[in-house]
């Protein structure tokens, strides 16, 4: 199954049974590769998050499907007041659970961690200002406890958003990987100990 990181929060997931993109951006100060994917994610409305014209898809997902658990989190540390909500979507391919935590902003909640479960691969923000920090990036991620935490919405050389990089949550995070920005992942999935995977984001 091959993961390839097209920046920010965007990520396509190509799997036998299905292909997801997550949250395509726009105006961050560079723009995100045009793909092709059964369907695409949507965590909240924001530009950076919602640009779904920039990408070829056959549905969006804004709400529960099917095969689509969206969980209701917020945007903010003040349940929702400053930026609203924010939905978390879990999601299985070829039997690989998957969970993209959007622009989560709340802070470290034990209840919330409870209703995501079990997961294989967590896609995380660490940058701050709009989300959560490395701080309590470290606190879900180690809680949830995933096979492959995947560490994203951080500030790169192009970027044009305020937050921080993503070097602060690595050097917090035991097993860390640094890898290309497409790869396969099954090998990652088979390791006896829990990694985290930083994606080259030096083109970003």
């Amino acid at each position: 199954m091959r993961v390839t990181y097209l920046g920010h929060s965007c990520f396509l997931i190509e799997g036998k049974q299905k292909s997801v993109v997550t949250d395509p951006f726009s105006d961050i100060g560079y723009t995100v590769e045009r793909v092709s994917a059964d369907y695409c994610t949507v965590s909240h409305g924001h530009f950076d998050h919602s640009y779904t014209d920039g990408v070829d898809v056959k549905e969006i997902v804004t709400s529960p499907r099917p095969s689509f658990l969206a969980i209701k989190s917020y945007h903010d540390s003040n349940l929702g007041a400053l930026r609203g909500e924010n939905t978390i979507f879990k999601f299985e391919i070829d039997g690989v659970k998957f969970c993209h935590l959007g622009d989560l902003g709340e802070y470290f909640s034990a209840d919330l961690v409870e209703e995501i479960g079990e997961v294989d691969v967590l896609f995380i923000p660490v940058g701050g200002t709009y989300t959560i920090d490395y701080k309590e990036a470290v606190k879900y991620a180690n809680a949830i406890n995933a096979k492959i935490t995947v560490p994203m919405h951080y500030k790169t050389a192009k970027s044009t958003v305020d937050i921080s990089g993503v070097e602060d949550f690595l050097r917090r995070m035991a097993g860390v990987e640094r890898v290309a920005k497409s790869i396969e992942i099954d090998e990652y999935l088979n390791f006896e100990e829990n990694v985290v995977l930083a994606f080259d984001s030096s083109e970003f």
